[in-house]
């Protein structure tokens, strides 16, 4: 069962305002990826995956600009990258 896009969000929200509290106000970009390997790579190289690889990622890109205290602006962004079929956060990087 694949979930919905406001499935989705919810759990990168509550994700969010656990692990990166600075951006709970933000609203993200989402970007849909597909990734695969192809069978003809995979014989190549030898590869056996015993569970599926995800096919379908959404990727929702946090950004904020901040102050610091000499009045230069900063960009902060973080990014979450989910399986878009079960949810599972399968990666999360920031600065």
């Amino acid at each position: 069962m694949t979930l919905t896009s406001e499935q989705l969000n919810k759990i990168v929200k509550d994700y969010i305002k656990k692990e990166s509290p600075e951006f709970k106000d933000v609203e993200p970009t989402i970007r849909d990826e597909e990734r695969s390997i192809p069978q003809e790579v995979e014989r190549k190289l030898g590869l056996v995956h015993p569970k599926e690889i995800p096919a379908k990622l959404k990727v929702f890109t946090f950004k904020k600009i901040v102050t610091a205290e000499d009045g230069a602006k900063i960009s902060i962004v973080g990014k979450v990258t989910v399986d878009a079929k079960t949810g599972k956060i399968l990666k999360s990087t920031g600065n």
